[in-house]
């Protein structure tokens, strides 16, 4: 019986016909719940999702056949990585395809916070000229923060240093941090708390697991001068939400910029809040919903799949 892929999340035609080609037999559903997804998954050897498509340790046991989970995106969140190892199942993903378009994100979230644009947008198309009251922050000079100097962070990092940025930099390997930092000519944190201390912004770029739930939290938002900005495009759970709302509400933080959220779509009252706070840019993440992206990561996973399956 020749190898059979289950894509469990809309993906470019290019990435079916990709996998055709080399000779795998595709088959597509639309982000079938767990429950429904144990049952299909038993016939499959690859199985291809997205971030709408959560992948359990009851999903990936039910795999009888199972040797290989694509994400076709970044981060691994909705796939119980450690249920995968333990199975011998191998896990994989394309963060390179989807770097820059998130990085685009990133700074176009940090511009429109400092310049206040969507409220500019809002009252003007309202028929208010509130052009007095919307005076905003120039980003050449200011002390911005990159947490995390990954696929994307290291992207940032580049991207506000050509804008002018005064970009410091923190990655838990200080090798690879000084070594980036001495290439990029970006100031090195010695610690998270070195970096919040110092900067004026903070944009988030880390994956999220064990050790970087809640990192910024009720205490560490506190280390941020008063009148900080925080911008976060990586996972919402990287940061403790109500934490977050709290320092909005109370003034100790300017404003926020999020593309990541605690439950997609948010259900609860407080998610809410946080979203329609006045000081607070929401978009319901888009950070790798470009053209350009979705082609590239389509184009990428089908090679890496090929090439996992040519070593079975």
């Amino acid at each position: 019986m020749g190898c059979r892929v289950l894509v469990c999340d809309p993906m470019p035609p290019v990435f079916r016909e990709l996998l055709e080609k080399g000779g795998l037999e595709v088959h597509e559903v639309r982000s079938p719940p767990p429950q429904v997804l144990r049952e299909l998954v038993r016939g499959y050897d690859v199985l291809v999702v997205r971030s709408s498509t959560r992948v359990t340790a009851e999903v990936l046991g039910a795999g009888r056949r199972l040797k290989l989970v694509a994400r076709a995106g970044s981060g691994l969140d909705n796939i119980d990585v450690e249920a995968a190892e333990a199975l011998g199942i191998k896990v994989i993903n394309v963060p390179e395809a989807v770097a820059n378009a998130v990085a685009e994100l990133t700074i176009c979230l940090i511009l429109s916070l400092l310049r206040m644009v969507p409220r500019a947008v809002e009252s003007l198309k309202a028929g208010e000229w509130k052009k007095h009251k919307l005076v905003g922050r120039e980003l050449e000079g200011m002390r911005v923060g990159v947490v995390g100097l990954g696929a994307v962070g290291s992207l940032v990092a580049r991207k506000l240093k050509a804008l002018g940025a005064r970009v410091i930099g923190y990655r838990r390997n200080k090798r690879l941090l000084l070594e980036f930092s001495s290439k990029y000519g970006i100031e090195p944190a010695e610690s998270l708390e070195d970096l919040l201390r110092r900067s004026e912004l903070v944009t988030l770029h880390v994956p999220y697991n064990k050790e970087t739930h809640h990192l910024l939290n009720r205490y560490s938002i506190r280390e941020l001068p008063r009148g900080a900005y925080l911008v976060n495009t990586s996972r919402a759970w990287v940061v403790e939400g109500q934490a977050l709302l709290e320092a909005l509400e109370e003034g100790a933080l300017e404003g926020a910029a999020i593309d990541v959220h605690y439950n997609e779509p948010p259900r609860e009252e407080w998610e809410w809040r946080l979203i329609r706070h006045p000081r607070v840019i929401a978009t319901p993440h888009i950070g790798a919903q470009t053209r350009e992206a979705r082609l590239r990561a389509a184009k990428v996973l089908a090679a890496k799949i090929l090439e996992e399956i040519r070593k079975l």
